[in-house]
């Protein structure tokens, strides 16, 4: 089984690793110990970093996948324009990613077994299964993936073998972060420190374009660059790949970007349309999140003369 498993991931570009359940557990309890010393704001893990508590039955392993993801462009028209913003990796379809692996691994080499999907803090599992090493950015790289990649966790009765001396491995930092800042250069909003690798998560710009609300006073204007999340520490990091874009097949008419950007819906058939372009992203019920994000993306990107946003959003 092992064998089919790996080669599954080989097929598809993936990556895994699985060991005992416990590694899950474990996990939970590496996040609330940096919770407890003030290593995580505690605002942010309370609002963020809920996760279920139990145990799989005894015997059970816990399996984490890399997947490589690239960025996904959404199409928007102003004033007879088509212009285009970008969504990171993992934003497009990320909760509908982890049931279509799932079934992929429940019709392939895990058939007959029982998969579940883990409630654990996936990149700290990752990194003690050995899957992924930290960035200085606090991402997770994995082998020809860099940061580009969703982390997808299970658990499952399979019996996949583990070494009866099994040990999590010890979190490792990038070769490549050894007397590099790249990332905390590039970082807009001071998340980034040298002086630790863990991410002041409160401070992200990905944190402040996910959450509705007035912008924090430590988010500068101008910095907005994605239609949610943030690309600034990985796009220039020297152990990612060129990040790849491919088109999302998603794209708002006039009167739904104007819609949007206006902050409400002029009309029922828009809001309905609306609602299921942002289904088929695998954003539903984000038109507050998203309208305030692109009002942001093109606050600085406005040509005077035509009244549109210009090509540093992207322009096709």
């Amino acid at each position: 089984m092992e064998a089919e498993l790996r080669g599954w991931a080989r097929r598809r570009g993936f990556a895994v690793a699985w060991g005992p359940a416990s590694v899950l557990p474990l996990a939970r309890r590496v996040v609330q110990r940096q919770r407890r010393t003030g290593k995580i704001d505690e605002r942010f893990a309370s609002r963020h970093l809920s996760f279920a508590r139990g145990r799989p039955p005894r015997g059970w392993q816990a399996l984490v996948v890399a997947m490589p993801r690239p960025a996904h462009s959404v199409g928007f028209v102003t004033s007879g324009r088509r212009i285009q913003a970008l969504f990171p990796p993992t934003y497009e379809r990320y909760l509908r990613t982890f049931e279509d692996v799932r079934c992929d691994l429940a019709e392939g080499p895990l058939k007959g077994c029982e998969l579940a999907v883990a409630a654990a803090p996936l990149k700290t599992a990752a990194s003690l299964l050995g899957l992924v090493q930290y960035g200085r950015n606090n991402l997770t790289y994995a082998a020809g993936m860099g940061s580009y990649l969703q982390l997808l966790g299970y658990v499952t009765n399979a019996r996949l073998r583990v070494p009866p001396d099994w040990r999590p491995c010890v979190p490792r930092l990038l070769d490549e972060c050894d007397g590099c800042r790249i990332c905390e250069a590039r970082c807009p909003t001071g998340a980034i420190s040298s002086e630790r690798v863990l991410l002041r998560a409160e401070l992200c710009l990905t944190l402040a374009n996910e959450t509705l609300g007035p912008w924090p006073s430590h988010v500068p204007s101008g910095v907005h660059h994605c239609l949610i999340g943030c690309l600034s520490c990985q796009r220039d990091c020297p152990a990612n790949p060129e990040l790849p874009v491919v088109e999302s097949g998603v794209e708002f008419s006039e009167a739904e970007t104007r819609a949007l950007l206006d902050g409400r819906s002029r009309t029922g058939c828009v809001r309905e349309a609306i609602g299921r372009k942002l289904d088929l992203l695998g954003q539903p019920c984000q038109e507050e999140v998203i309208g305030r994000n692109l009002r942001a993306l093109s606050a600085d990107r406005v040509d005077p003369a035509a009244g549109t946003m210009c090509g540093a959003c992207g322009s096709a």
